[in-house]
């Protein structure tokens, strides 16, 4: 081959031109004074200059920015041989950029540059994007980082160090497992099972902060896989959501609370909202029959379904309608007290529901007060029973005074020799009735007032025939009696008027059972307790037990009413026929003496009370040997203080027969004012008077008179009262209607010891 040019000038030409029109990047021709010579086609098209030659028009400088633009024009007028390139270069058209392009200018032969522009618009963008995902990444508080295909950290943002506290020089190079709590190793495996099948994995870790602190942290793993589907590492996303968790945990705890609240709140409560729609309730409703607060709730309340729909009664509902309405309106709550049926009584709250001040919804509360309207009618009863208590309070010192009068004037009448013996024993019948007529005065008050206990051994064989004596005078002739005393002495330790009054309540509850007569059985029976018999008694030592059982052969006790036969004013008689006190007092007096009571009945077969009181084993207690005819005589000043003009002339007449100087006042101050003038062995005062009552009058005899005896005449005193006027003052008590012989005797008793 010979030496020489393989293309001679025309084909060099030809040649040159070709490559500079097919080539991929936009090239141009310029001089130095920068005005276009030629432009291949790329050119015209990316840098939009004018077709068909005219591009010969265009200065170059002219298409970039002005800064830019008198830099190039610089660098044209150089005369150099050297290329030169400019980097990120904005290129404009009509003043507005049109693509980012990296320049090179190469000096040509002839004073002309060959400008070459190659297109880095979408490099440019995808440097900026990845430029502000790092920007993004450095700049979020969770922790990202990224690992090499052996898992090792190889990129980690600026939160990393700031919430784990490691440097980026501590964790680079290292696998992310010492960022992981102990017991955290099955977790590790998930996720990297998840991301090397190349699938994400998302969940929740326990880390671990550089100085020990371990914290919860919701993670975001992502495989990362190259074009070629190539496993390079992963990249992790953490936040720690330790703070999150702790107000997740308070809400959890705040709602449980709110919740056991409102299950703990005895009534069913319902919440609307301002459209009148259930959103909450609790199970109070379960507790409550279907119909209560004028709603019908048989099944679980609907969520979303208006409340009013659960009110089947029109009026009931358009009320309700009326009253949600003016809370919404108002907010202000309301109270509304509602009937029920089968006695039931209701009381409606209606509340408002407010959030940040504004009403929201109503709170519906339904509340059963049926014991409570129970509780206030028994209290009613028992304010009446007070008053009866005080009125006979009252009814008792009048009654007393009186009785104390015949009894007194007839005692003195028995100490008359020429009396014959008809007359004798008329005088004691009269003295006879006056000790029963105090007695029941004494009963009479024991319903509504404290009484005293006086316990001595009794044999239920003599009670239970004085008490169906007793019960044939006042019963109807159709209810016959049947007595079955025990074998032997069926012997208690109790207070006798309340023994007599607990069989009295019996039978006359057993009369009542049988409206058209039938027969009241009371018998007697020593019993050995049973195992469960004897966990219902309070006397834990005693086995043996009196069994006095009174049956009748009326309508029996319902089941239903059976549980409530012992409560204080509960009563199926009709009203005003009794006062529900009969049983409780039974089954208060047999509480007190240690024992209990069993019942048997049935509808239409009659009902027998078992009554177990624990047997005494000392003798049966003497009756009081009637005293002689005559009273114990004495000597000493007695001062009578007594405002019932009979019985301050009857005291002062016994007294005086009896060989005791004596005077008299009608008042406490009246008293005081004999005292002030002359000496007085002994003081008889009774309690009730105007002014000054016995017990003041007493205190100040204690105080200024303390060589005084002193005696205190009372139809009825309190425990209280009975206990500070013997035991604070060392004063006697005579209980009115006295017997006059155990008065004389009491008085010589204390002016002897005096002596």
């Amino acid at each position: 081959m010979a030496d020489g040019p393989i293309l001679n000038p025309a084909q060099s030409a030809n040649w040159w031109r070709c490559v500079f029109e097919t080539s991929e990047e936009a090239e141009v021709v310029c001089a130095r004074d920068g005005m276009l010579q030629d432009a291949n086609r790329k050119a015209v098209r990316v840098l939009k200059l004018p077709p068909n030659g005219a591009a010969r028009e265009v200065h170059l400088p002219s298409l970039f920015d002005p800064v830019m633009g008198r830099r190039l024009a610089d660098l044209l007028q150089r005369r150099t041989e050297r290329a030169e390139n400019l980097v990120g270069v904005s290129i404009q058209h009509q003043g507005r950029p049109c693509m980012t392009a990296d320049v090179r200018l190469t000096p040509l032969t002839g004073g002309v540059w060959h400008v070459a522009f190659r297109d880095t618009s979408q490099q440019f963008r995808l440097e900026s994007h990845v430029q502000r995902l790092v920007t993004a990444i450095d700049a979020t508080p969770d922790v990202f980082f990224v690992t090499d295909t052996d898992l090792r950290i190889v990129f980690v943002n600026p939160a990393f160090q700031t919430s784990t506290g490691y440097t980026i020089e501590n964790a680079l190079g290292v696998p992310a497992d010492f960022l992981r709590a102990p017991g955290e190793a099955a977790t590790i495996q998930q996720y990297l099972a998840s991301i090397q099948a190349g699938r994400d994995w998302t969940g929740e870790l326990l880390n671990v902060r550089s100085n020990g602190v371990v914290y919860v942290v919701e993670a975001s793993i992502s495989p990362i896989f190259s074009r070629q589907g190539e496993f390079l590492g992963y990249a992790s996303c953490e936040r720690d959501v330790t703070q999150r968790k702790r107000l997740e945990s308070e809400l959890r705890r705040e709602h449980h609370f709110a919740v056991s609240i409102l299950q703990s709140i005895n009534s069913a409560v319902y919440a609307l909202d301002r459209n009148l729609r259930l959103t909450h309730f609790n199970d109070g409703w379960r507790q409550l029959p279907a119909q209560h607060g004028w709603l019908a709730i048989g099944n679980a309340p609907e969520l979303g379904r208006g409340l009013l729909e659960y009110a089947p009664d029109a009026v009931h509902r358009e009320e309700l309608r009326a009253l949600f309405e003016s809370v919404l309106r108002d907010g202000q709550a309301h109270e509304k007290q509602c009937d029920g049926p089968d006695g039931f009584h209701w009381l409606v709250k209606v509340a408002p529901w407010k959030c940040e001040g504004e009403v929201t919804g109503l709170i519906y509360q339904v509340i059963d007060q049926t014991k409570l309207c129970r509780l206030q009618q028994q209290l009613f009863q028992s304010q009446k029973m007070e008053l009866v208590g005080t009125l006979s309070a009252g009814i008792a010192h009048d009654f007393n005074n009186l009785l104390q009068a015949i009894r007194g004037n007839a005692s003195l009448m028995a100490l008359e020799s020429e009396l014959t013996a008809n007359l004798r024993e008329r005088i004691q019948h009269i003295d006879q009735a006056a000790g029963r007529a105090a007695e029941i005065t004494r009963q009479l008050l024991t319903f509504s007032r404290v009484s005293e206990v006086r316990a001595e051994v009794l044999d239920f064989n003599q009670l239970i025939g004085e008490a169906s004596q007793l019960a044939r005078r006042t019963f109807s002739a159709g209810v016959k009696f049947n007595l079955q005393p025990a074998p032997g002495p069926a012997k208690v330790r109790m207070d006798a008027t309340r023994a007599s009054q607990l069989l009295l309540n019996l039978c006359v509850n057993a009369q009542d059972a049988m409206a058209g007569g039938g027969a009241i059985t009371i018998s007697n029976a020593l019993v050995t307790l049973t195992p469960e018999q004897f966990l219902k008694t309070s006397r834990s030592e005693v086995w043996q037990f009196v069994r006095c059982s009174v049956a009748d052969t009326g309508k029996g006790i319902p089941p239903e009413v059976l549980p409530r036969i012992f409560e204080p004013f509960f009563s199926t008689k009709a009203k005003g026929a009794g006062t529900g006190l009969g049983l409780a007092i039974v089954h208060q007096v047999v509480s007190d003496a240690g024992g209990f009571i069993e019942i048997e009945t049935a509808v239409g077969r009659g009902t027998t009370f078992h009554v177990f009181l624990p047997a005494a084993g000392e003798a049966v207690a003497a009756p009081a040997k009637p005293k002689g005819p005559r009273l114990q005589n004495g000597s000493g000043r007695v001062l009578v203080v007594e405002d019932s003009d009979l019985v301050r002339e009857f005291t002062q007449t016994f007294l005086k027969v009896a060989g005791y100087e004596v005077v008299t006042a009608p008042t406490g101050r009246e008293a005081i004012q004999h005292l002030e003038a002359a000496a007085v062995d002994l003081v008889l005062t009774d309690y009730d008077m105007p002014g000054m009552n016995g017990l003041d009058l007493i205190k100040q005899v204690s105080e200024r008179w303390p060589r005084t005896k002193c005696v205190l005449a009372s139809g009825y005193l309190e425990l209280d009262q009975r206990k500070e006027v013997v035991d604070e003052y060392g004063c006697r008590v005579l209980n009115k209607p006295y017997n006059v012989r155990e008065a004389t005797s009491l008085i010589a008793e204390l002016l002897d010891k005096a002596a």
